[in-house]
């Protein structure tokens, strides 16, 4: 199959995973090698992805089944249609059924396929039996129709059932790669909100990292500096899933990420959804 364009989809039931904390380091590195992306917010109760990418995110609201299938149908056709390289979905919690189930009855995967579409399903491990059959049930429906990424977030899950799982080892076998987010404290993402109230809108991460904008105190932009060269190094790793083979580099130019200084007293906190 020649693949010419790129889905990037996150279609896990649960929520406060980090789904759109991640997301907002991937459109950052997307932008940082130079390939274009849209996107689409499926989070109709928060829009975050929408609001921090005005310009580049539709956002659609998902009703009933039939509201639904009908508003996924019209999203995936405007995804084969357009020649843009990557496009972005950031799902809102508790809609894997309706998607799963447009995704089967429209026969997304297959028709996009034709069209040159590979899809990337994005895996965010819990700590609860729940999220674990969910992650089985999408793996199960989709097979080696899409590719694999799982995203481990250390602030959000204490207990690892997904590490040395059989699912866990299923994936691999079908490629998958795996990616870690780094832990930004609390004083900087709060700082992040306080710096969006003031401006009455929502800020990309790649905004809030450089100091000279003004948005965050020096410290706290270094902070976000650092967390995003820890992305940008794995996304350089995974960048075959993540990519059109046409547009995957030889080689990305990226410096190794600097350790980061040890903090005491401070709670591990992402932000969820």
């Amino acid at each position: 199959m020649n693949i010419t364009r790129r889905i990037h989809l996150n279609p896990q039931s649960k929520g406060s995973l980090g789904k759109s904390f991640e997301a907002e380091f991937r459109t950052a590195w997307l932008d940082s090698i130079d390939v274009p992306w849209t996107g689409s917010d499926l989070d109709d109760r928060h829009h975050t992805f929408a609001d921090r990418h005005p310009e580049q995110v539709h956002s659609y609201r998902l009703g009933n089944e039939d509201d639904s299938k009908s508003t996924l149908l019209g999203l995936f056709r405007r995804v084969s249609l357009s020649d843009t390289p990557v496009h972005i979905i950031d799902c809102r919690a508790q809609a894997d059924s309706l998607i799963v189930q447009a995704l089967e009855q429209l026969q997304v995967l297959e028709s996009l396929a034709a069209a040159g579409v590979r899809v990337t399903f994005f895996l965010f491990p819990s700590e609860d039996t729940e999220s674990m059959n969910n992650l089985m049930d999408l793996f199960y429906f989709a097979g080696d129709r899409v590719d694999y990424v799982i995203v481990h977030n250390r602030a959000k899950v204490r207990a690892d059932l997904f590490h040395k799982s059989g699912l866990e080892a299923e994936l691999f076998k079908f490629g998958a790669c795996s990616l870690t987010l780094p832990v930004v404290t609390p004083i900087t993402l709060l700082a992040i909100k306080r710096a969006e109230a003031r401006l009455g809108r929502k800020l990309s991460f790649a905004e809030v990292t450089h100091p000279e904008a003004g948005h965050l105190e020096p410290m706290l932009a270094g902070e976000m500096q650092w967390a995003m060269q820890t992305m940008f190094v794995q996304y350089h790793d995974a960048t075959e899933l993540l990519l059109p083979p046409a547009l995957v580099p030889e080689e990305l130019t990226v410096s190794k990420p600097v350790e980061k200084p040890s903090k005491n007293n401070q709670r591990m906190l992402n932000l969820g959804e």
